[in-house]
């Protein structure tokens, strides 16, 4: 599917008149992706535009981080759908979408202390205790050693019975059976949606919603609708969508 600077402005138009909820990921899709995670903060212009958005929509932040790196990135009040969509925040509300969460937590916690060893083996290796997920960003490993560093990885999710997930310069740990579309398909209950994202996740969230309307952004993926080059355009799109609602 190539980049048609019309789409996704006119496959809006069909479903203009039942305004959709919004489900937005956020890194490779609001903010471009950078090799340190904690370098993509929301700039004054996106915290703006997402303040302007939710006066006119029901928006939603999905995202595979912690709620915790969200709070400090974003910097604004939104509801927000966290760890693969496990978790979430709305209207201020903490909601669960998963059986035994707090077993993970803690498995988590277990296993952040007991692998800080591959920090040694694999140098530049970042973990990150998600409290439920546990990532490592391999930005800065040496290319010739990632795919041991997946091996283990994936060895360790075999023993503890968790999912394992590969993302762009991320592999990740995660609760089973969970992820993005399960929860955006049960939040909107039927009702007119778009979901946007970048990566393997929003596949996932694509795949459970194809009666939504699905926004890639940076490369297609299966079941997108429409595909916009980069986090620019797609802001682009949403201010789009601000002035068609006032």
């Amino acid at each position: 599917m190539k980049y048609r600077p019309d789409c996704p402005y006119t496959l809006y138009e069909k479903i203009r008149e039942n305004k959709p909820i919004l489900f937005l990921d956020y890194d490779g899709t609001l903010v471009n992706i950078f090799p340190d995670p904690e370098l993509a903060v929301a700039d004054d212009k996106l915290k703006s535009l997402l303040k302007n958005l939710k006066e006119l929509y029901e928006v939603y932040i999905v995202t595979g981080r912690a709620f915790s790196d969200m709070k400090g990135l974003l910097g604004i009040d939104i509801n927000l759908i966290a760890l693969h969509g496990a978790v979430g925040m709305i209207d201020g509300t903490m909601k669960y979408f998963v059986k035994d969460y707090d077993h993970y937590v803690a498995l988590c916690n277990e296993l952040e202390i007991r692998e800080q060893r591959m920090k040694d083996r694999f140098q530049g290796l970042r973990i990150y205790n998600k409290k439920g997920n546990l990532l490592f960003h391999y930005g800065r490993v040496p290319v010739a050693e990632r795919e041991a560093l997946f091996g283990e990885v994936e060895s360790l999710g075999k023993i503890h019975v968790l999912s394992v997930y590969r993302g762009k310069l991320i592999i990740e740990l995660r609760i089973p059976g969970v992820n993005k579309g399960r929860t955006i398909s049960l939040l909107r209950n039927g009702r007119n949606a778009l979901i946007a994202g970048d990566d393997t996740t929003d596949e996932e969230a694509f795949e459970n919603n194809k009666d939504a309307l699905k926004i890639a952004v940076g490369r297609e993926l299966k079941n997108s609708d429409c595909v916009l080059p980069n986090p620019e355009e797609m802001r682009k799109f949403l201010s789009f969508l601000i002035q068609s609602a006032e």
